[in-house]
């Protein structure tokens, strides 16, 4: 049976996976990870990776580079010298880690410049797996500036909102660093002192992919080329990101016989003991597994000053929003869970079951949103906490996120404060479909209106790039759910709407007479703001019969938050209600 451990090294946090002690043997394997959007669609692809990888026998660590998700940031800021070093730092800490005698090098996407350079300089790696392979820095970064407009444009913001002389998608900055040396790098086809075997995943519709195997074969290499079939599908978006389940099976095969199991019998390797632990600038981060019956990973962030054992106070939870991993988009709770340490508050950062980094638990249906699951998975995070670092629980969450806050903030008296940001449905109906909520995505029904009188959107329409009957189911769903909720106080048992609003109030008194505070952020153009409306009329008014409930808008912000100024916004808002309840 696997196992899989918070690491930390370098100033880099990441997750070693190990086989079984019998069967684990002397070559391990380092994943080095793409950047940006891709990173976020690809982070259980990776950890599903590393499991099968570990089921063959080899230990395998998947890490955050300098500057990303959990890692540190560089003083003196990132370039791609510091992402290959903690590269290289990583195979050092997997042999170590693990009793390795060679490592493999795998790379996704940009990861791919990562691997082929650890691989020119070191004398221990024994292979390459090079996945989607950015063939080009320079290609890499104009793609992915037209790729930031077309995910801009499906947030409903405009191109503006990129941030001015930078490299960015998704509310992430590539580092400058980064984006410097990435100009003039691509990989490197100057002779190698040796023949390594190489497997090239190629996306059938880049021809630069399958050039770049070509050309790894006649450097000498031993080249094999699979079809990274699935690829579109997995890098869609976090949420609908679908795992290409069938390619992993064949890289941990193709892993297994060019590494042969009588090549890997004599490892002693035992479980590394240390905590993953990092020190920054104000804060210590300590990378957590627990729940042992059904794991669930995160990260524990404390004030670099730790208060006194006993001494309560406030305690931060970061929940997942949809299918973002625990650093949240544009790394949001990363952020906002540092500065709250600065502040003398600790947080836990977490995903549930079934996404990211945390595996599935047994009997959890395969879609976890919306269902009971996350939910539990609080409590359960909660019951660690007592012992780990006790106190008053603040939970903050962002769409699905904010609606498992407020749910298991009514379930477990422990939690003393919710923090709800963008929250799309405050009682979720079993009848609705979570494929259709997402494809028309978080706006209300006036930003429906407003696009459909844009010339772009009626352009679009006539071309048949936009669906008319899509368009047409979705106001539909709009309008009835607006008249039964509208109906729904005056014949409360006329439709199930009246039993989401009974409910939904009910839940609100329970709250309000434990006097736990709520406070909710929703983006301006938001449908978090139709949401409240529906259960609490016109202008949100029957908030106000709450005395613990405050609403506070963002302006010139998105569903996700992604506009970096809306981005600072919303931390200073997350800190000040933690810190001060306000």
């Amino acid at each position: 049976m696997t196992q899989t451990l918070p690491i930390a090294f370098a100033g880099c946090a990441g997750h070693l996976t190990l086989p079984d002690a019998a069967g684990q043997g002397r070559t391990g394997i380092v994943l080095c990870r793409s950047w940006g959007f891709d990173e976020l669609c690809t982070r259980k692809f990776l950890r599903c990776l590393a499991d099968a990888l570990a089921a063959e026998g080899f230990p395998v660590l998947r890490f955050d580079y300098p500057g990303t998700v959990d890692s540190l940031d560089l003083a003196g800021g990132e370039d791609l010298q510091s992402w290959t070093d903690a590269a290289i730092a990583a195979c050092d800490s997997l042999k170590g880690a693990a009793d390795c005698r060679q490592v493999v090098v795998f790379g996704l996407g940009p990861g791919a410049l990562i691997a082929e350079r650890v691989a020119h300089l070191r004398s221990d790696v024994a292979g390459l797996i090079l996945a989607a392979p950015v063939a080009s820095g320079k290609r890499f970064l104009r793609e992915t500036n037209l790729r930031a407009k077309v995910i801009l444009e499906g947030l409903g913001l405009p191109a503006e909102a990129l941030p001015e002389g930078e490299v960015s998608i998704g509310g992430l900055v590539l580092p400058r660093g980064v984006a410097v040396d990435l100009q003039s790098t691509g990989i490197d086809m100057t002779p190698w002192a040796v023949s390594l075997p190489c497997l090239v995943a190629a996306r059938p519709a880049v021809p630069s992919d399958s050039e770049t195997a070509t050309r790894f074969g006649a450097s000498g290499h031993q080249v094999t080329v699979l079809p990274f079939d699935g690829y579109d599908k997995l890098m869609e978006d976090p949420t609908a990101s679908i795992v290409p389940q069938a390619l992993i099976a064949e890289m941990a095969e193709w892993c297994s016989a060019t590494f042969p199991r009588e090549d890997r019998a004599e490892a002693t390797a035992g479980v590394p003991d240390a905590p993953a632990r990092l020190v920054g600038d104000g804060f210590t981060e300590e990378g957590v597994v627990f729940r042992p019956e059904a794991p669930l990973f995160g990260v524990l962030c404390r004030p670099a000053s730790p208060r006194p054992a006993g001494q309560g106070g406030k305690v931060a939870v970061f929940l997942n929003s949809g299918y973002d991993h625990h650093g949240g988009w544009a790394r949001c709770w990363v952020e906002a869970a540092r500065e709250l340490a600065r502040r003398g508050i600790p947080s836990l950062r977490f995903d549930v079951s079934n996404i990211c980094d945390s595996p599935a638990r047994a009997g959890d249906p395969d879609q976890v949103l919306y269902t009971q699951g996350p939910i539990r998975d609080v409590c359960d995070a909660l019951d660690y906490l007592d012992q780990a670092c006790p106190g008053d629980y603040v939970l903050i969450g962002r769409c699905s996120g904010a609606y498992g806050a407020f749910h298991a903030g009514h379930r477990d008296a422990r939690v003393t404060a919710l923090a709800l940001i963008n929250q799309l449905r405050l009682i979720w109906d079993p009848e609705e479909s979570l494929v259709e909520v997402a494809r028309m995505g978080p706006r209300p029904i006036g930003e429906y209106k407003r696009r459909l009188t844009d010339p772009k959107t009626f352009k679009r329409l006539i071309s048949g790039e936009i669906s008319i009957r899509g368009v047409l189911r979705g106001l539909s769903i709009h309008i009835v759910s607006r008249l039964s909720h509208a109906l729904a106080p005056i014949f409360p048992n006329l439709s199930k709407y009246g039993r989401f609003r009974a409910e939904c109030h009910a839940i609100f008194r329970d709250l309000d007479r434990r006097g736990v505070m709520i406070n909710f952020l929703c983006s301006e153009r938001d449908e978090s703001l139709e949401q409240l409306a529906l259960y609490f009329g016109k202008d949100r008014a029957g908030l106000r019969a709450f005395e613990h409930v405050r609403l506070d808008t963002l302006p010139d912000a998105d569903h996700n938050i992604t506009p970096l100024p809306a981005q600072r916004h919303m931390r200073q808002w997350i800190c000040d209600f933690v810190a001060n309840g306000k």
